[in-house]
């Protein structure tokens, strides 16, 4: 069952500011010395979520509480021009549950792999912002939280 829940006018640009906030954590997580490369991977995920639930808000809706990005890109309206990011959805998706509650046999996301998993999180955001632009928002303050 999934649950909406009800978002203030300003709610958009906040999930926004939330997701820029989970990238630059993601990415520093990766330049760090001792930065473990799962980590990143799940706050990649977690910045993509959040972005699609912004542009979800964006257009006046209720995001779910789901951490499903496909079911959340399907939400999104078409004009958004998300559906055409090159990102492998399925593996940014993936990366939710498999950094959090990894397989002691098969360790997930060396570096590369959680590289490869921050980068689409990045496409997918910049795409998301270039959207908040087109909408008039080029002057909301996207300051990461």
């Amino acid at each position: 069952m999934s649950t909406s829940v009800a978002m203030p006018p300003d709610a958009a640009a906040w999930l926004l500011r939330l997701a820029l906030g989970d990238l630059a954590a993601a990415r520093g997580l990766l330049t760090a010395e001792r930065g473990a490369p799962r980590h990143a991977a799940c706050l990649a995920q977690l910045a993509a979520e959040k972005a699609l639930k912004a542009t979800i808000a964006l257009e006046g809706g209720e995001p779910t509480l789901t951490h499903d990005l496909i079911f959340l890109l399907a939400k999104c309206p078409h004009e958004a021009g998300l559906r055409q990011v090159d990102v492998d959805l399925v593996a940014l998706s993936d990366a939710q549950t498999a950094a959090r509650y990894p397989d002691p046999e098969d360790p997930p996301y060396d570096h590369d792999e959680a590289e490869l998993v921050v980068r689409d999180a990045t496409r997918l955001l910049g795409a998301v912002g270039d959207h908040f632009v087109r909408r008039g928002l080029a002057d909301t303050d996207l300051t990461p939280v």
